[in-house]
């Protein structure tokens, strides 16, 4: 069952205007959390591949955990700002 909003167009997710969208601080934390996840791929495969930069992969390993822990901590912060509702 779609509703319709002011503006004539059909909302989305059940019937609430404006509800569903993707805002665009998540997008972006998505995205530099992509990006640093890159970097580090990156970063490793350089480290493994050329002689004598082996300091990049540790450095790789290092921007790939702090991603790890970026990302748990932000999930962990938006479910609990959705069971506050």
């Amino acid at each position: 069952m779609a509703v319709e909003a002011e503006d004539g167009v059909e909302a989305a997710s059940g019937g609430w205007a404006g509800a569903g969208g993707p805002d665009e601080r998540r997008i972006g934390m998505l995205a530099f959390l992509l990006l640093l996840v890159i970097v580090a791929i990156v970063l490793g495969i350089l480290g493994v591949t050329v002689k004598g930069l082996l300091y990049l992969l540790f450095i790789g390993i290092v921007v790939f955990l702090g991603v790890l822990l970026l990302s748990v901590l932000w999930m962990r912060r938006r479910s609990r700002r959705h069971a506050d509702r």
